[in-house]
């Protein structure tokens, strides 16, 4: 694998690079997508973010570098977690946990804490998507949600996922860029 970078867009780490590891599965979301969901997502210095499927981290650096108060992420494959450990020292940061485990283990497990920001970019092959939003929405991880953020391959969108965040988020962005499709959801009040 070798080491590729990328640039936190805003925030007090605005312009600082990050390096990330070439993985097969791993696609980091474009500087525009991430300037997208800070636009609508407002965090504040009371926001914890959850970063499911994490890969370079570049979605939990941005909710740091905005303000957020405390981040979590999970990433199963151990070398891009070192690498990810090892760019925070770099940049100085210590408000996260990473937590090297598949991603429903984390979710069957760890449920103490309220996410005010979701992020959820499975690997396109890996069609768990709808699995993902339904462990979410049966533990305890969206009772103070406030945004989920989840893509998805264009080609193969899985319609289902609406049904379980159209239950009790609406939409409020979702477009496609290349072959990939973005959609942020607001929990209704």
């Amino acid at each position: 694998m070798r080491p590729n970078s990328l640039k936190i867009t805003s925030g007090y780490l605005r312009s600082r690079k990050i390096d990330y590891l070439q993985h097969k599965d791993l696609r980091p979301t474009k500087s525009y997508i991430r300037e997208v969901i800070f636009n609508v997502c407002q965090l504040d210095d009371s926001f914890n973010t959850l970063d499911l499927f994490s890969g370079s981290g570049i979605l939990t650096l941005e909710s740091i570098s905005r303000g957020a108060r405390v981040s979590h992420l999970v990433e199963s494959n151990k070398k891009i977690c070192e690498k990810y450990l090892s760019e925070c020292k770099k940049l100085n940061i210590e408000n996260f946990v990473l937590f090297n485990c598949e991603v429903f283990n984390f979710l069957q497990r760890e449920q103490q804490i309220d996410y005010q920001l979701i992020f959820i970019d499975p690997p396109y092959k890996n069609s768990c998507l709808s699995n993902v939003l339904n462990a979410l929405f049966q533990g305890n991880f969206i009772k103070n949600n406030k945004y989920i953020y989840f893509e998805q391959d264009k080609k193969n969108k899985d319609q289902s996922v609406y049904e379980y965040i159209n239950a009790k988020y609406d939409v409020i962005k979702d477009l496609s860029i290349g072959d990939v499709s973005y959609t942020i959801a607001q929990k209704r009040s």
